[in-house]
């Protein structure tokens, strides 16, 4: 007896039986990767470290006029540089400046599609290709952000595989600066790319360093979950005092931007402690221009999203629980009438003289149809899934190993049985 012979009347059980596994294995496969998301989630942006008291910094030079005749000033722009690093360098400890700023970056020749043009996916508009002055080329204004040394650290930012910036290269007087790509790059420009952009009005080449991992994200200006994923990241030179001198146009914006910040104050410090780190700052400095603004959304914001991460993860995995059971329970009853619809055959078989190995052979081939099948729909689901998940893959193809390795050894138990002590016709 073949494999076929057993088969006939229970195909449209397979059949049921192999689209039932592969719902549940797909199912675990959504809340692998849904869980491994929900650790980098909270590990990146909600762990214990970054739940601080959060402070905005700006200038008070709101007056335009005010505002550029500050800046022209060499002097004062040495002020306002020796103040940025008396807070990012001498604050004390559990008092941090966390500089960044979103300014679009005008890139020259520019490789990606629409999605990471400034404006894209908002109420702003997009303006697209157009001719830059500077550069002299056609550039497209794509999202970006500027950050320090530690506001990176601080929310957990990292390249992918092991690459990441080296800080200590970071000197916007050098040929090039080492920059950050969002992970929708990946496959728009790789490591060691050379952009040409439009930084301030300064023409300005940027290599590609790596990319971000999937999801990487910050807190900017009340959004507790800003996604870098479309972003070209660009690193703060570690000080820029005195390199105003050589380049004022370009590092009088430059020194503004740096300044408009958040910091952040760890619970448990008096609230003097910041007030007392700017006066310090501002004695140091000469510069006392300054305007200190809370933000009381960041902790709110993030209780919030991170109870919110924490509570879906528990009920997703209540969910796949019973759809875990049912599916086992309708698995199981598809099989049982499969075996029982089976086992006529198989006793017949054997009474007519079919040998033990060949009727063992039959049922390892039916099992074999059975998961290969059902890993082949598995694939061809979570292949067309946008959660695409090499380790979530990985377990699952295990575990339908595991489940036609017990459903085999279920299957021979059932076959000696079925077998043991009926009389049969030796050919």
């Amino acid at each position: 007896m073949n494999a076929s012979s057993l088969l006939r009347g229970t195909y449209g059980r397979l059949v049921a039986k192999v689209f039932v596994l592969a719902f549940l294995v797909t199912s675990l496969y959504n809340v692998f990767s849904f869980s491994r998301s929900t650790q980098d989630a909270v590990s990146q942006s909600f762990d214990d470290s970054a739940e601080v008291d959060m402070y905005g910094l700006t200038d008070r030079l709101t007056d335009p006029a005010l505002f550029e005749q500050y800046r022209k000033s060499l002097a004062n722009l040495e002020k306002v540089t020796t103040f940025y690093d008396s807070l990012e360098q001498g604050a004390p400890a559990g008092v941090r400046l966390l500089s960044a700023f979103d300014q679009a970056m005008p890139v020259a020749d520019f490789a990606g599609g629409q999605a990471f043009e400034q404006g894209y996916g908002t109420q702003e508009t997009v303006q697209g290709p157009y001719e830059d002055p500077v550069l002299g080329k056609q550039v497209v204004n794509v999202k970006s952000v500027q950050l320090s040394e530690s506001t990176f650290d601080f929310y957990n930012l990292a390249g992918q595989n092991d690459i990441d910036l080296d800080w200590g290269a970071v000197d916007y007087d050098s040929e090039t600066i080492p920059v950050l790509l969002g992970a929708d790059y990946d496959g728009v420009y790789a490591v060691g790319d050379r952009l040409t952009v439009n930084y301030y009005f300064k023409p300005t080449r940027m290599r590609v360093a790596g990319f971000l991992p999937p999801n990487a994200s910050m807190f900017y200006q009340g959004d507790i979950n800003h996604f870098l994923d479309d972003h070209l990241v660009v690193p703060y030179p570690r000080s820029i005092t005195g390199a105003a001198e050589a380049d004022p146009g370009f590092y009088g914006i430059l020194a503004f931007a740096m300044l408009n910040a958040n910091i952040a104050v760890d619970r448990g410090q008096p609230d003097t402690v910041v007030f007392t780190t700017l006066q310090s700052a501002a004695t140091s400095s000469g510069f006392d221009q300054y305007a200190l603004l809370s933000v009381p959304s960041y902790l709110t914001q993030f209780a919030s999203v991170r109870a919110l991460v924490h509570d879906n993860f528990a009920l997703v995995l209540t969910v796949e629980c019973l759809v875990a059971a049912a599916s086992l329970v309708m698995s199981g009853i598809l099989t049982n009438s499969a075996t029982r619809r089976r086992e006529r055959r198989i006793r017949i078989a054997w009474e007519l003289g079919q040998s033990r190995s060949d009727l063992g052979r039959a049922v390892l081939t039916i099992v074999a149809i059975e998961y290969a099948s059902l890993a082949v729909v598995f694939l061809a689901v979570t292949h067309l899934l946008p959660n695409q998940d090499s380790s979530a893959r990985t377990f699952c193809l295990t575990l339908i190993a595991l489940l036609g390795a017990a459903d085999l050894l279920r299957c021979r138990t059932q076959l000696r049985h079925t077998i043991r002590h009926r009389p049969r016709n030796e050919p």
